[in-house]
């Protein structure tokens, strides 16, 4: 049986997940969270050669592992959403990769002129119907190589390989579709983040990713107002056009006041995530009342920790 490690960045906490599983039974086995004196929401990029911050940062993970007794090589981790560039753009996939990657990069200089090329790329198509033949919409996710550099040797310190890499929203996203299988198939669903300064939308329809936006705010007086009023704006845009059956949450920044704001609203078929829903849990989680209502919080993490246990099994 093997053992999985997913790790999240996110605001100025690590959030570890441990998964035990193979092709058949997956079972969670440890979930915990660490303050750091670190801001990862801050470009991470600009940190790849502060020794503090990589000693600070790389400290409590050895720590963890340390005190957990892992005999792990790798892991996974999500970063925040924050530390991305996303946007959406219509392409031809019939031009072929190259050509693809010439309009993304031309899109790109001209948000950043100057350092257009020190991106990672990568893309999710949108499933939506344009009318132009072999036309389609494509999320564009640029991510610095200097963020990736500063993950890698946090990695390297704590004597890791990084399996993989994910953004939390498609981390928190992946949570949904192992745990939520059977409830959301053929359903129209949105999967919305609430952070720190930040909230990220995903449209998601019968199975298909269709939308992703976000949104962000300054004071936390603003923070049920704007997302009340971007899920409206969403709601009735295209492609939602009201055909909506539930709202997932996830996040470290999940407010009863702001249930109850969404509540008022309207909203109907709110669901906070339990990212193990349909796992089966150690006695630590089942027997620990306080974590299992914080679980939310670890939906990032867990989605990482689902795919690098399947990265493990045989082909």
């Amino acid at each position: 049986m093997s053992r999985s490690l997913g790790i999240g960045f996110s605001g100025n906490t690590i959030y570890f997940t441990e998964l035990l599983g193979d092709e058949k039974t997956t079972r969670v086995d440890h979930i915990e969270s660490v303050k750091v004196d670190f801001n990862f929401e801050d470009e991470l990029g600009k940190y790849k050669s502060s020794q503090k911050d990589l000693t600070n940062i790389s400290g409590e993970i050895s720590t963890y592992i340390t005190k957990r007794n892992l005999d792990i090589k790798k892991a996974g981790l999500t970063i925040s959403s924050s530390q991305a560039f996303l946007i959406t753009l219509p392409v031809d996939y019939s031009e072929g990769k190259q050509s693809i990657n010439s309009k993304i990069y031309w899109e790109l200089s001209n948000y950043f002129p100057d350092n257009y090329n020190d991106f990672l790329i990568n893309t999710y198509r949108l499933n939506n119907v344009l009318p132009c033949k072999n036309s389609d919409d494509f999320l564009v996710i640029a991510v610095q190589k200097n963020t990736v550099e500063f993950i890698k040797r946090i990695f390297k310190i704590c004597s890791l390989e990084l399996s993989v890499i994910d953004i939390d929203h498609f981390s928190a996203e992946n949570s949904i579709r192992r745990n939520y299988e059977s409830k959301i198939k053929g359903k129209n669903l949105l999967l919305v983040g609430l952070k720190k300064g930040r909230v990220d939308y995903g449209y998601i329809q019968d199975g298909k990713y269709k939308f992703y936006s976000h949104s962000k705010y300054s004071h936390e007086t603003e923070f049920n107002l704007i997302l009340t009023r971007k899920l409206n704006s969403i709601i009735n845009s295209e492609p939602v056009c009201k055909k909506l059956d539930a709202i997932y949450l996830y996040g470290d920044d999940i407010k009863e006041d702001t249930l109850e704001s969404l509540e008022k609203q309207g909203y109907s078929g709110i669901t906070v995530i339990n990212p193990f829903e349909n796992i089966s849990s150690s006695e630590l989680l089942l027997k620990n009342e306080s974590l299992r209502k914080i679980t939310y919080k670890f939906s990032a993490s867990c989605g990482i920790a689902l795919r690098n246990l399947a990265a493990q099994q045989p082909q």
